[in-house]
């Protein structure tokens, strides 16, 4: 690195070709005016925390979560006599995921199934054991008889938190920088439905929902979100507590920066469907796999704190130049 001298020094060279054993530390002087900045700029570097990038989520049902089918912790209570309701409202303290016989990540959130004529509910609620596919986060409606005449409604979020991510992501300012998914999903068709999902990410206390669409009425679907695309995502407001079913219609969609985001996760929802007599299951969701990455980002106050320190040493170096001058 080239840096130029000033005046004085050009004086000293000067009077050095005169006199070469008037100003024998000179050459010391020259050496240690140059290292000033090559000797600061390699403590800032040393300092500066780097960003950690990884990943946050990996449910991969194929790590054998459960040796059995295994129930959620919650699962959503029945009532009604037309609409028939299965409801499990949305939390993101208490977890769904189960508490026992269950090695994957904890997760949370919430849903509610209804059926407008025929008694019937959700049928299943769990980890289901589907050696050797994967272990899924199910979800299912089965009625033995069908379920003709009736209109079915579907709303639900699934919520991995923050304090849950992988070791080095799960406290923090952690942006997210990619999401990935694979299932099963079926939905009766009599009325070509849509099966839709969106993902969801918590930020400062509020979730918001993709405007991407995710068609979940695939029995081998596969879905992945990162980079520019990521970046670029538009994200409405969403309120799971007052109500699981998303009006997309009058939603308004922005762009959000996805650092410092605490929960991420996927919505699905079908608003109205038609049973059928000779389809027993009306819908299933069995969720495979779930990836989501992202970048741990060190916190202003460190950063702060470093910048100080590298200012106070600068500082030194500084000071033992002006005094070795004063000795010379």
């Amino acid at each position: 690195m080239n840096h130029t001298l000033s005046g004085s020094y050009l004086k000293l060279i000067n009077e050095k070709s005169k006199n070469p054993d008037k100003h024998p530390t000179l050459q010391n002087k020259i050496t240690m005016k140059n290292s000033i900045i090559p000797m600061s700029a390699l403590f800032v570097t040393g300092l500066v925390l780097p960003l950690h990038a990884g990943i946050l989520v990996d449910y991969d049902g194929t790590d054998d979560y459960v040796s059995s089918d295994t129930d959620f912790a919650r699962k959503a209570s029945q009532s009604g006599s037309g609409p028939y309701v299965s409801d499990n409202p949305f939390s993101d303290s208490s977890q769904l995921s189960p508490s026992s016989g269950y090695t994957g990540p904890t997760f949370y959130g919430g849903y509610n199934y209804t059926s407008s004529t025929v008694n019937g509910y959700l049928s299943r609620q769990q980890i289901r054991d589907y050696t050797p596919n994967a272990d899924q986060i199910f979800l299912q409606a089965y009625k033995g008889t069908g379920w003709s005449g009736s209109t079915l409604t579907l709303h639900g979020i699934y919520i991995f938190n923050q304090a849950d991510f992988n070791p080095g992501f799960e406290t923090g300012s952690v942006s997210l920088d990619g999401v990935s998914i694979t299932w099963t999903g079926y939905i009766t068709s009599v009325d070509s439905s849509s099966f839709d999902g969106r993902l969801a990410v918590e930020k400062s206390g509020t979730y918001y929902l993709s405007q991407t669409v995710i068609d979940l009425a695939n029995n081998s679907g596969s879905f992945s979100l990162s980079g520019t695309s990521m970046q670029n995502e538009l994200w409405a407001e969403f309120n799971p507590s007052s109500s699981l079913n998303f009006d997309a219609g009058s939603a308004n969609f922005n762009s959000l920066d996805l650092e410092s985001i605490t929960a991420v996760g996927l919505y699905f929802e079908e608003d109205g469907w038609a049973g059928s007599s000779s389809q027993t299951t009306s819908f299933g969701l069995g969720i495979k796999t779930f990836e989501a990455t992202g970048t741990a980002i060190p916190e202003k106050s460190h950063m702060s704190v470093l910048f100080g320190m590298t200012v106070l040493a600068v500082a030194g170096i500084w000071r033992r130049v002006r005094r070795q001058k004063a000795v010379a």
